[in-house]
């Protein structure tokens, strides 16, 4: 019964999806998961050459360049269905909604989401910290293989995953906090 109900609850939470958006959204979850994993396992530093990475660090580096397309593909998706002015209102100057949203949320009420809100802005905060992991690792790794070692790529690749970190835990905390409201209705 509680599996059932739980299934209930994911389909709920994301129902206004299109089905290829959550497709993607599961894949890059279970890669950005595998990625995370793999990453507490290696052990590169700045001035370490391609000869001596590990098989498991080879594993990340590759993960993530077949992690590229997929993101991007879902990048474009999310696009398609909202604004860029609506996933990042913060940057148009358009607080109105988040504001909205913040004063729901501080009545303990769950606000819904809608565009220019809480919900697309972290969303479109997922998306920029996913892609500039990718880029800054995807630009260390083809640096790399070319000119060689890079402390300075590998230093900002490390410090944009913290982002994805943040964003990882804060994403899942939310989902459950929906989860949470919803089996409670």
């Amino acid at each position: 019964m509680i599996k059932s109900k739980f299934k209930l609850g994911l389909s709920d939470l994301f129902s206004s999806l299109p089905v290829i958006e959550k497709s993607l959204h599961f894949a890059i979850l279970f890669s950005v998961i595998c990625q995370l994993i793999s990453s507490g396992f290696m052990h590169v530093h700045g001035d370490t050459v391609l000869a001596n990475i590990s098989g498991v660090a080879l594993l990340h580096i590759y993960g993530g360049l077949l992690l590229i397309p997929l993101a991007l593909t879902f990048t474009v998706k999310v696009l398609s269905r909202r604004k860029c002015c609506d996933l990042y209102p913060w940057a148009y100057g358009r607080f109105d909604v988040i504001k909205q949203d913040i004063q729901s949320l501080i009545k303990l009420k769950m606000p819904l989401a809608k565009p220019s809100g809480l919900a697309a802005c972290i969303e479109g905060l997922g998306i920029f910290a996913l892609l500039l992991a990718l880029v800054t690792g995807g630009g260390w790794y083809w640096f790399l293989t070319t000119q060689g070692p890079s402390q300075l790529l590998l230093s900002i690749h490390k410090l944009s995953v913290t982002f994805i970190q943040v964003y990882f835990f804060g994403h899942a905390s939310a989902a459950l906090l929906h989860l949470f409201v919803w089996w409670r209705k």
